[in-house]
């Protein structure tokens, strides 16, 4: 049997091995809580009231897995199939009955009534929704700043391996970008309200349950609750000097109620390419060249070969297991998770699988007045890399060529077919000799405890542990068609991070009258990181056989050309902040905020900051001469605040020193170090401020709603790298804070229920975002420069594509107009100052790679026991570079490579190829995202509380655009977005089967 077959077959039954463990493990914990349940329900145990009941919508249809708890306890449960419940409570007691997408009801325990029937209104715009804003949760009708909130109801379903995949499409002003495409481990590109940086992070800063820089590797998607984003100044600068790019808050499921409750869901998929790059087949090259290169007829070689093909797979599998359980007593309960994925890529020996723990404890004590939270996640997994050079050397090479050498003509390639070409490369080859491996342990532990003295005030301490471990192995065989000469090449990387946080807050809530509610907080976070990094690598080795795994076997190692380094470094963040917010009468609202952060990252002149903000609220609607009026909800919001940015190398404001040469010293060699840095002791943050008004609406009976907002973000003291003059200075180059840029937008989220009736409901959800850039000025008299270029085009052409300047935009493509050919075929440019050369001075701007504005519009139908949902995502206005094209488009790239299909639509043009607008396309698009068929099966097994949900999913199933390259939805972050790279991964669409069963 084959190697990957076993692995398979092994890795299947590690899978089943882990769900049984915990089936096991909830077995154990369900005896001690079936016991403690029996006492509870004897008479003699407990002389409390049994209240039963019926949860209902406002059509009078059960509602299934309505929360009912006992106000201010861990005593809950959930309603079963026909919207029942059960539940033993003491008279005077306060039962809370929540779900989502429903407004909360309160009921008092009485001994007269203890059957209830409740109805649930419905909450079309989640006015009850409680949300999470750093440290702490507001109800969303009492928000002041722009905050968005996705939750569990909202998540799309299929194959996802990173939570944000659930905020595309859902977040106004939130761009999600892929640059792998459907690489298994291809990362995500996040940006919140445009570019606010040019040198420092540009992502959001991601808080798991409290726990700052949490992994998102680390969780199980099923196991997150609700996905909150803290969008604006007002909301942010409660987190400081990490804040400037918005915040993204994940909330995990936590223990409800102390019915043993048990949850699994599975899903098997296959992903197929559904765009690559159209090049010639075999028979449209022989055309080409008899036709048009009949001299160099020797370039056939006979064969039909497609490339791609030959390092793709179809039908690659995805597969999907998790398993929950939870449950407990009225003052310990607890949740746990296993969970398995296992992803396999379109390109062969492309792989991602990860398995993960989950554990989540919370604790009661001393008459409830002390609740402690453990929280434990833990993930390891193993990958398989792409090389995306191979999918470029795929997309070039000869199709009439073969993949391997029959006729042994060259041995020094073994079994491949090899031709001495400038960077001309076998893909197979490379694929196939190419061993490219991580090994990842993720471990993410939290506890959290939280005295109340009184109702009003208490006491918060959380301390979290993130430690991460990789290993990244690589071994090259000595078929590796680069250099036939090293006999193997093995490297070994070996990656540890740990972050220890510790954060305490006081926290006090009260309401003073009928009107008056004041909450406030005072804290302290103090956060640690070190990051250390082992590089080793050697070459020439005597066999391939044990890969990376015997490295110190290989000979460069005793004749001194193996190499060994390593890297150690660390930072430290300590912050007081507090906030203040004001409630009068449901009507007027008001938050203040200030954090004074201090980072080792800065210069001693600069380690501290501080970031105040303040929002304000009013909501018409709850006034008395609205009360009868056209609105459900009015209300305005206006914020301001400022956040700072820190996400930069740490030792930046510091000499530092690197190896030099050396020089014999009184008989003996002695080591140099130069200067590789200059100390700038005025390094400070990158400082944004942040206008954002607001507002939130809602009519028919909150059927037609949402929110729309308006920003204007400035941030000031730009970092950025400025060449400078050696001496007076030590270095050629200088870090420091120069520059400004503006961004300004507009939001709009609308939430609409165009249809309620008993059977059938259709929502719709549609975000709409436009945000306008500007860099203000990125020089100063002391550090000038005229202009800033990116996007660089390496080998023949060696230019840059974009150029900014001071007081424009970012994302301006910068070339020549390209206005047809001549009659020789030849380019034809518009000559700017017509002097009958084309050269620099003939430039312009020949378009911008950032979208006049994005969108998301997600339908949902609920139609009896189906549901439908559809996600539609789009961009308009933008522009891309389409590289492939530039290289491989046209009779002057056509020779012993191949060339795009495209080449054909216009044989006339024989000019060699020039970076110009020729290849800057639109690149707006519509994407069909997903869509998901549901059914929810109408039996029960074990108990009144099972619900069996079976779905099919597809992922990626079209895009409407009129872009040439690979796929339009290419990167847009940092100075140089827009640009379509040479090297990618193919887009593939994705169908699977999911099953959801809870008991």
């Amino acid at each position: 049997m084959e190697i990957s077959k076993l692995t398979r077959i092994k890795k299947n039954a590690q899978a089943c091995f882990f769900a049984w463990m915990l089936l096991w493990f909830a077995g154990v914990f369900a005896g001690p809580i079936a016991k403690t349940e029996a006492s509870r329900l004897s008479p003699l145990a407990d002389q409390g009231l049994e209240v039963t009941g019926t949860i209902t919508d406002d059509n009078s249809t059960p509602i299934i897995g309505a929360n009912v708890i006992i106000k201010g306890t861990l005593k809950g449960t959930v309603t079963d199939f026909d919207g029942r419940f059960s539940i033993m409570a003491e008279e005077g007691d306060v039962l809370e009955i929540s779900y989502v997408g429903f407004t909360t009801e309160e009921i008092v325990v009485d001994s007269n009534n203890t059957d209830l029937n409740i109805s649930l209104s419905p909450d079309f715009q989640n006015l009850d929704e409680v949300v999470v804003i750093g440290y702490g949760t507001q109800k969303r009708k009492d928000l002041t700043s722009s905050v968005a909130t996705v939750n569990q109801d909202d998540f799309i379903e299929g194959n996802v391996t990173n939570p944000v995949q659930f905020l595309q499409g859902k977040v106004a002003g939130l761009n999600i970008s892929r640059a792998g495409n459907s690489d298994p481990n291809g990362g995500f590109q996040l940006q919140l309200r445009g570019l606010t940086t040019l040198a420092a992070g540009q992502e959001p800063l991601i808080v798991i349950d409290g726990v700052i820089g949490g992994s998102l590797n680390n969780i199980p998607i099923d196991e997150i609750e609700s996905i909150d984003v803290l969008k604006d100044g007002s909301a942010a600068a409660i987190y400081g000097t990490r804040g400037t790019n918005g915040v993204i808050l994940i909330t995990t499921k936590k223990p409800k109620g102390t019915d043993l409750r048990l949850e699994i869901s599975t899903y098997h998929g296959v992903q197929n390419i559904n765009r690559r790059l159209e090049v010639l087949s075999a028979e449209e090259y022989r055309n080409v060249l008899t036709t048009y290169f009949p001299n160099s007829t020797s370039l056939d070689f006979g064969e039909t070969t497609d490339w791609l093909d030959a390092v793709t797979q179809d039908n690659a599998l995805s597969q999907y297991y998790n398993v929950s359980a939870s449950g407990g007593s009225e003052k310990l309960q607890f949740r746990a998770t296993v969970n398995w994925q296992d992803d396999q890529g379109v390109v062969k020996k492309t792989s991602r699988n990860r398995f993960r723990g989950l554990l989540n404890v919370i604790q009661k004590g001393f008459n409830d007045r002390l609740t402690l939270n453990y929280n434990l996640t833990y993930s390891t997994g193993e990958n398989e890399y792409a090389d995306y050079y191979i999918l470029e050397q795929a997309n070039r090479r000869n199709p009439t060529e073969p993949i391997f050498d029959i006729n042994n003509e060259f041995p020094e390639s073994g079994p491949y077919y090899f031709r001495d070409e400038f960077q001309y490369y076998n893909p197979v080859a490379m694929q196939d000799q190419d061993l490219d491996e991580g090994h990842q342990r993720d471990f993410m532990g939290s506890v959290r405890a939280e005295l109340s003295f009184t109702d009003e005030l208490s006491i918060n301490a959380q301390a979290s542990l993130i430690d991460t471990y990789e290993r990244r192995g690589q071994y090259l065989g000595r078929y590796y068609p680069f250099d036939f000469s090293i006999d193997g090449r093995a490297t070994i990387t070996n990656t540890l991070f740990r972050s220890k946080l510790f954060e305490a807050n006081l926290a006090y809530n009260n309401t003073f009258g009928e009107a008056h509610n004041i909450s406030a907080i005072a804290g302290y976070s103090y956060n640690d990181g070190d990051l250390e990094r082992y590089n080793m690598s050697n070459f020439g080795f005597d066999t391939d056989l044990f890969s990376y795994y015997n490295i110190g076997s290989g000979s460069a190692l005793e004749l001194g050309q193996a190499t060994l380094d390593s890297f150690r470094e660390s930072n430290r963040l300590t912050a007081f902040f507090g906030r203040v917010q004001y409630n009068y009468d449901n009507r007027y609202f008001l938050s203040a905020s200030v954090r004074q952060e201090g980072s080792s990252r800065f210069g001693d002149n600069n380690k501290w900051g501080t970031f105040p903000a303040f929002s304000v609220g009013w909501s018409a609607s709850n006034e008395k001469f609205m009360q009868d009026g056209f609105f459900d909800i009015l209300k305005f919001r206006a914020g301001f605040g400022v956040t700072g940015n820190q996400a930069i190398p740490n030792y930046q404001s510091l000499q530092l020193l690197s190896p030099g040469g050396r020089f014999f010293f009184q008989g003996e060699w002695v080591n140099t170090f130069r200067p590789a840095s200059n100390p700038n002791p005025d390094l400070k943050w990158e400082r944004k401020e942040e206008l954002n008004l607001g507002l939130d609406f809602g009519f028919f009976d909150n059927r037609f709603g949402g929110a729309i907002d308006y920003y204007k973000r400035t941030t000031k003291d730009l970092l950025y790298t400025y060449n400078v003059p050696v001496p007076p200075f030590l270095y050629d180059e200088f870090f420091t804070n120069v520059g400004t840029i503006e961004n300004e937008g507009i939001e709009v989220a609308l939430n609409i229920v165009p249809i309620k009736k008993d059977n059938f409901t259709w929502t719709t959800n549609l975000v709409y975002s436009s945000n306008n850039n500007r860099l203000v000025k990125f020089s100063s008299e002391e550090f000038a420069v005229l202009d800033i270029r990116s996007g660089f085009l390496s080998e023949r052409f060696q230019q840059f594509t974009q150029r900014i300047v001071e007081d424009g935009p970012i994302g301006n493509f910068w070339g020549p107009k390209f206005l047809g050919t001549d009659e020789n075929g030849d380019n034809v440019f518009e000559d700017l100052n017509s002097d009958g050369l084309i050269n620099e001075d003939d430039n312009q701007v020949i378009g911008n790679a950032l979208p006049d504005f994005t969108f998301g519009i997600t339908n949902t139908f609920q139609i009896g026991a189906f549901d439908l949902n559809v996600l539609l995502r789009g961009s308009v206005g933008n522009d891309i570079l389409n590289v492939h094209r530039l290289y491989y488009e046209g009779l002057s790239n056509f020779g012993f490579t191949n060339v795009l299909r495209s080449t054909l639509d216009d044989l006339d043009y024989r000019a060699p190829a020039v970076y110009s607008s020729r290849y800057i396309e639109d690149g707006s698009y519509l994407r069909l995202d997903n869509v998901t068929l549901g059914y929810r099966m109408p039996f029960k097994l074990f108990s009144d509380y099972s619900n069996f949900r079976v779905y099919v999913t597809g992922q990626n199933l079209a895009v409407i655009t009129s872009y040439n390259g690979v796929d339009p939805e290419v990167n847009i972050n940092g100075l140089a977005p827009g640009i379509d790279p040479r090297r990618y991964y193919p887009g593939a669409s994705i169908i699977l089967i999911g099953l959801d069963v809870n008991f």
